[in-house]
């Protein structure tokens, strides 16, 4: 009965996908999980972790061109100064055990000066972590 259960319990939680958040609800990352500060970047991009039970006990560490940008929680988002052109963004769960996860999803962007641009990390139903450059909601 007991093994029934768990199994019952492990399907509900994996058929349940993550939730993009309104961006303007989404909390700001703590500055302690912010390691890269506002710099002289002439554009603006924003990224946004979803809502949601799949994944949630587990951090997202985002990078901005290879560079650990900050570490987010879900429903979290951090802005970041960037300078215009190619731009690499990255994403990749954070910490030990069940959240350990060694490969990045990558996505290649490029962004205009003056331009503010709004990413979307997600987990599908698989569990399987994407950085989407749609799906962000807002009023």
């Amino acid at each position: 009965m007991k093994l029934l259960v768990i199994s019952l319990m492990l399907f509900m939680l994996g058929g349940c996908a993550t939730s993009a958040v309104n961006i303007d609800i989404a909390k700001e990352v703590p500055d302690e999980r912010l390691f890269v500060k506002n710099t002289d970047g002439n554009a603006t991009i924003t990224i946004i972790r979803d809502s949601g039970l799949l994944g949630s006990a587990c951090n997202i560490n985002v990078f901005i061109n290879d560079e650990l940008a900050a570490t987010l929680d879900v429903s979290e988002k951090a802005t970041f100064n960037v300078k215009a052109g190619e731009i690499y963004l990255g994403a990749q769960f954070s910490g030990n055990g069940l959240c350990i996860n060694t490969s990045i999803r990558n996505l290649e962007t490029s962004i205009k000066q003056a331009q503010h641009k709004t990413f979307r990390v997600y987990s599908d139903p698989s569990g399987n972590m994407q950085i989407l450059a749609n799906g962000i909601v807002k009023n």
